[in-house]
């Protein structure tokens, strides 16, 4: 029996040893991350290491507030323009995928579509201040509802306290109020009247359970409770900020002004002190916390992939050339793979550092059907999608384009003939008024000789 009670002790301690150790390994790998917006682009910034990159999407017109999925570990941004659409994907820019379009009403600009995550039912929720109302929907894109819309002046941020089920907006209208209401919209209720201020942010510290926002006219930060009780003025001389975070005992804001991120103890009274910038027309900014696999990112995708084939001395040499993706500031290095037709299998044959130049020539047989592709890697590995693929036969001597390319054809011969087309028609519209005018010129003359000849035959 005491054997016995030794042995599931030592078993007791290796297990609370090992859960344990396996909770130092994540907390050690760990990476604090902030991401913020500026209208065009959005940003995602090691606050370990600093390291500050631009993600590399494209279709962004303007991005205005932005919130992270902890489950799937993906960034959520709303975009106000083209009728307004809410837009997702990692921090790698990858599956990247709009959930919500058509907000509101086209060629009606809505400035503020605020918006929250509920990691716990799978939803997000936003603000409409065009048509002024609140909604959600399932991050699948389903189930679209209306949580708020009666007796709102202009609802233009929103926040989520997913594990109480409670939903908190900011009303910058006529009658200035921070509302809250349940996450199916019953309940609502007014914490803080705001009638003498001007606000224009509000933030939700669930941790210390906490509101804050800003008065714009008197440049203060403001705190309450989550009920609305025990309201006041935390900061002063808080400049223009238009995205706001807390972690820890710290608060961090985005200043409109100075273009810079800036933060400051909550209960202290210290300078602010700079922590990026300057970054022109920052908005929202978020703060949080996720395993390092998820920061570091292969390199996005080579593009403009093409294969020329030619023929020296009767043997078939094919020459490939590419455009290098995004790297995110990491050394890369390139793989030239072809297809075996048999096996369906991507086979290596031609690997290309960084500092060589971005094309590759290959001896190839006669009358033969090849597949290639290029794929960029690094470090933490090689681009996992988009990658450009050609197909081509070696009885053709010919420029292979890969089929992004052979997209992207169609479109350029579209502008081509448009342009020319436009050069054509304003030409033949200056041909077109200059012979109109020589013409009256003509008749011009011929009345003015008319009369002449006339007046003299009368004399």
């Amino acid at each position: 029996m005491g054997s016995i009670g030794k042995r599931l002790s030592s078993s007791v301690v290796l297990v609370c040893l090992s859960v344990c150790l396996s909770c130092t390994v994540t907390l050690a790998n760990e990476e604090r991350v902030m991401v913020f917006t500026n209208r065009t682009n959005i940003h995602w910034m090691n606050q370990d290491t600093k390291e500050h990159h631009i993600m590399p999407l494209e279709g962004i017109t303007e991005a205005k507030y932005v919130d992270f999925d902890p489950v799937d570990h993906m960034i959520y941004w709303s975009d106000v323009q083209e009728g307004g659409s809410i837009s997702r994907a990692t921090l790698c820019s990858e599956d990247r995928e709009t959930i919500v379009s058509d907000i509101f009403i086209k060629h009606v600009k809505a400035a503020f579509v605020s918006i929250a995550v509920d990691s716990i039912r799978r939803a997000i929720y936003w603000t409409n201040s065009a048509s002024d109302l609140i909604e959600r929907v399932n991050l699948d894109g389903s189930n679209r509802t209306i949580i708020a819309q009666y007796d709102m002046g202009s609802p233009i941020d929103v926040e989520v306290d997913s594990k109480a089920g409670f939903l908190y907006w900011l009303d910058a209208g006529i009658k200035p109020r921070i509302e809250s209401c349940s996450l199916s919209g019953l309940g609502r209720r007014v914490l803080v009247d705001l009638s003498d201020q001007y606000p224009s942010i509000l933030e939700l510290d669930v941790k210390t359970q906490a509101l804050y926002w800003n008065d714009k006219n008197t440049k203060q930060l403001f705190t309450a409770r989550m009920d609305g009780s025990s309201m006041k003025v935390l900061k002063s001389g808080i400049p223009h900020i238009t995205g706001i975070f807390i972690e820890g005992d710290y608060i961090y804001w985005t200043d409109w002004w100075n273009k810079n991120i800036e933060r400051t103890p909550i209960s202290a009274d210290e300078e602010h002190s700079v922590i990026l910038g300057p970054v022109k027309d920052m908005e929202d900014l978020i703060s949080f916390k996720v395993n390092s696999d998820f920061v570091h990112c292969p390199p996005r995708p080579a593009s403009k992939f093409r294969a020329y084939t030619y023929i020296v001395n009767r043997t078939v040499e094919a020459k490939f050339t590419w455009k290098a993706g995004y790297d995110w500031k990491m050394p890369q290095y390139f793989e030239l793979d072809q297809k075996d037709f048999d096996s369906q299998i991507w086979v290596e044959v031609y690997k290309i550092s960084e500092e060589s130049d971005r094309s590759v020539v290959l001896e190839l047989e006669h009358s033969q059907k090849y597949e290639f592709r290029v794929r960029a890697c690094n470090m933490y590995g090689c681009s996992r999608s988009n990658t450009p693929e050609v197909q081509f036969t070696t009885d053709t001597v010919s420029p292979i384009l890969s089929k992004e390319e052979q997209i992207n054809v169609f479109p350029t011969l579209l502008k081509t003939g448009i342009i020319l087309g436009g050069i054509l028609l304003f030409i033949g519209t200056v041909l077109a008024v200059w012979g109109y005018w020589r013409s009256r010129k003509r008749k011009s003359r011929r009345y003015r000789a008319v009369r002449y000849s006339t007046s003299s035959y009368i004399t």
